[in-house]
């Protein structure tokens, strides 16, 4: 979808443009590897600095070339500008206004987790959709009907989930249906409109997002967007009332996953082994990497997680040196910091950094 919509959506240029600042500066080579998603410890590091880590990877087919074409209409237009002469932009005033008058009439995205939900978001709704539409053909008896999910994993997730459920097929699509009935009457009245505009089921045949575009009058974009925070609800209600919702909750377990599901294998299989105990020296000799490679993986957790503990990295009268070293100069580079601790490793800086912007927010 992301591929037709990109080139000419003023909604994605607003969105852009959204994400500069008046109080820092925003280097737009480094915006660009945010929204497109390259997963490295300093890109992770800047999304978070710039307040924009839930919306890393939201465009992933998003060309180079479009996104600097946006850029110099930005400059052009005044809309962002660099007060020194290199490649750090802050928003103008001008900028400011264009974005709230444009949002004031657009839906913005603030409860999208694009990092740490994306994967799980998409992978329920999937699911969820299928299960809604074969339940309530099985509901008429009929066999006969075109599936939604051509996808042949997920086809064969539905007909082994199904088997292996204890409640017989016509209970299960009264109690689907039943929990349908019941999570709408708790939603908002839009999103409630998102989610059942797209539900696919005996006689009803859902609706795309270019439909909806019409219908609304907005751009197929903003409808996906008023989409996922629809489904991001939906998930929300069905995690805090599973005794509620035990249908809905037994698709949403699988797709969550353990805490970990959002990680890259690699980073993963780190986390497993400091959940045992292990320190970051040791799992660099036991996994024969790099101790970078997994110092990189802590940095990485750390800015996912906000319960991650930090002062474990590193000796407590260290831990308190550094944050007496930043409450001196909140500003302190690298080698500013290594000229006062020379033996201190550069993940227990970026580390520091990390825990200091979650208390600032």
């Amino acid at each position: 979808m992301w591929v037709n919509i990109l080139e000419q959506s003023l909604y994605i240029k607003y969105f852009c443009l959204s994400l500069y600042s008046k109080k820092h500066p925003v280097k737009p080579s480094t915006l660009y590897h945010i929204l497109v998603g390259k997963r490295t410890a300093s890109i992770l590091f800047k999304a978070h600095s710039y307040h924009a880590i839930n919306f890393f990877s939201i465009f992933p087919y998003l060309q180079r070339e479009q996104y600097d074409e946006m850029m110099q209409l930005f400059i052009s237009k005044g809309w962002i500008k660099a007060k020194k002469a290199d490649e750090d932009f802050y928003l103008c005033e001008k900028g400011k206004k264009e974005i709230e008058s444009y949002f004031s009439k657009h839906f913005y995205p603030t409860r999208l987790n694009q990092l740490t939900q994306g994967k799980a978001t998409k992978e329920f709704w999937k699911k969820i959709i299928f299960l809604t539409q074969v339940l309530s053909e099985l509901r008429y008896k009929n066999n006969h009907y075109l599936p939604i999910e051509k996808e042949f994993k997920t086809q064969l997730w539905v007909k082994k989930w199904l088997k292996r459920n204890q409640l017989e097929k016509q209970e299960l699509a009264i109690s689907c249906g039943k929990e349908w009935i019941q999570v709408l009457k708790e939603m908002d009245a839009i999103d409630a409109e998102m989610i059942v505009s797209q539900l696919t089921g005996h006689e009803k045949i859902g609706k795309t997002s270019t439909q909806l575009a019409a219908k609304y009058g907005v751009e197929p974009i903003e409808i996906a967007f008023l989409l996922q925070n629809a489904i991001i609800q939906l998930m929300e209600k069905v995690a805090e009332n599973k005794e509620k919702y035990p249908f809905f909750y037994l698709v949403y377990q699988e797709c969550v996953g353990d805490r970990f599901s959002s990680l890259s294998q690699s980073t993963k299989i780190t986390a497993h082994y400091l959940e045992k105990g292990l320190s970051v020296e040791k799992i660099a000799v036991k996994r024969k990497l790099k101790l970078n490679t997994i110092s990189e993986h802590v940095i990485e957790l750390a800015i996912i997680f906000p319960d991650f503990k930090v002062s474990s990295f590193m000796p407590q009268d260290e831990y308190e040196r550094l944050n007496g070293l930043f409450n001196s100069h909140e500003e302190i580079t690298y080698e500013e910091l290594t000229s006062r601790m020379p033996s201190a490793p550069f993940y227990w800086y970026r580390l520091i950094q990390v825990e200091r912007s979650r208390v600032r927010g």
